[in-house]
């Protein structure tokens, strides 16, 4: 039985959800989740259908180096088709026991199942997620390895998986095409309800999951080589409006190489400004997650560099790093651009202080509750499950406000449903 949050040895961690706000914030003290972080990060990638025809299951598909990321076709016989979601009508596990003539919600137990338990930038989809738990009645846990650790993750999921009968939920970030086939079609194969959440990959097109689980597994999430290119193109404008020089020379940043999510949006950020003549786009710098080696290391790439007057980030570890070095350089946004991803209180009181130019979001709150609905209208109404696109908010001076009230925002709303 599960009471409060707890560390599985030293290479997991539990919250179990479905419970008071007072318990979820205790479980995530516990665990170091609640030092004044607001976050919405994203960690997803593309998705593309098999065939020649561009049959999209996350509303994306994959793109080339030569792509812009906006989706357009051109028109006349030769044409592509158009991007659409196929939605089969599949009955649910539950079929036999839906009645609409009276209808119920039975209790269900959910495991909400990530790559790494202790990100910081999980709360809002924490708390959306217990919110929904509360709505609906059901309980569970958001679980996951202490740090990226994509073994431990299937090795939990395999887990969650035995503990878990027809009927309830699994919603689970998912890294690479291979390693989670395993637990996801026992999950499928014992009736649970399967959900990707945050992250996706490219390979599981249409075809590929209705041969391996005999319904597209929907993705909650964000698109991120279109939202790499958004982050790009906005650090060229942001460049173009602030910057007193003309030529850019850009260092791009990563936090977890090889991450399928950040890959993508790296890949759309150079994307977006290999267009530009006056764009100079240094390699990709490696900062780790740890944000005082990311400070680091960003310093010293300036220091060899001095050039450097754009520093973008896939995750939050970059623009920390970024502002930092502009807090210590006394800059302002006349030299140097900081920008990338991530609503952690780090990035957003940077852009109030005006050391951090702009941030990218991606709903994370979303990403916390639809996984829910869209189990509980599946398994108790018979409504497929789909995809549900996130999108990319951008956040600077001009809305940072509103974006450090909405995100300490999410606890009141809490308290408001449960008063």
């Amino acid at each position: 039985m599960r009471t409060n949050s707890k560390r599985s040895g030293d290479d997991a961690v539990s919250i179990e959800l479905g419970v008071s706000r007072r318990r979820l914030l205790k479980q995530m003290a516990a665990l170091g989740m609640t030092g004044g972080v607001t976050g919405l990060a994203g960690c997803s990638s593309l998705r593309s259908d098999e065939t020649e025809t561009s049959v999209s299951t996350a509303a994306n598909r994959q793109t080339t180096e030569n792509d812009d990321g906006t989706g357009g076709s051109s028109s006349g016989t030769n044409a592509s088709l158009p991007e659409f979601q196929r939605v089969p009508l599949t009955p649910p596990p539950t079929a036999d026991e839906i009645d609409f003539t009276a209808p119920r919600n039975p209790e269900r137990k959910v495991a909400f199942v990530t790559h790494n338990g202790t990100n910081q930038v999980f709360q809002p989809a924490i708390a959306m997620m217990n919110d929904a738990m509360n709505k609906f009645g059901w309980t569970g846990e958001f679980v996951g390895p202490t740090g990226n650790n994509q073994s431990k993750q299937v090795e939990i999921m395999n887990t969650k998986v035995s503990t878990l009968s027809k009927g309830d939920v699994m919603a689970t970030t998912v890294l690479d095409a291979n390693s989670y086939l395993g637990p996801i079609k026992n999950a499928v194969e014992k009736g649970i309800a399967v959900v990707q959440w945050n992250t996706t990959v490219s390979e599981w097109g249409y075809d590929t999951m209705m041969n391996e689980f005999g319904y597209p597994l929907p993705y909650v999430g964000q698109q991120h080589f279109p939202a790499g290119n958004a982050t790009g193109i906005t650090a060229y404008e942001k460049a173009e409006e602030h910057l007193e020089d003309d030529d850019y020379v850009v260092l791009p940043t990563t936090g977890v190489p090889g991450h399928p999510a950040l890959k993508a949006r790296n890949d759309g950020i150079r994307n977006a400004l290999r267009r530009y003549d006056n764009v100079e786009v240094l390699d990709l710098l490696d900062v780790s997650t740890d944000v005082s080696k990311a400070i680091n290391r960003v310093d010293s790439k300036y220091r060899s560099n001095p050039e450097i007057n754009v520093i973008i980030g896939s995750g939050f570890w970059g623009p920390t790093a970024g502002g930092r070095l502009v807090e210590n350089e006394n800059m302002s946004r006349s030299d140097m651009i900081v920008g990338g991803f991530d609503y952690v209180s780090d990035v957003l009181n940077g852009i109030k202080q005006g050391t951090i130019t702009f941030t990218i979001g991606q709903n994370y709150p979303a990403q916390g509750f639809v996984p829910l609905s869209l189990a509980y209208r599946w398994l108790d109404r018979g409504e497929p499950m789909r995809d549900f696109i996130t999108g990319t908010e951008i956040v600077d001076e001009s809305n940072v406000d509103f974006a450090l009230k909405r995100a300490t925002g999410y606890p009141k709303l809490t308290d408001y449903y449960r008063s």
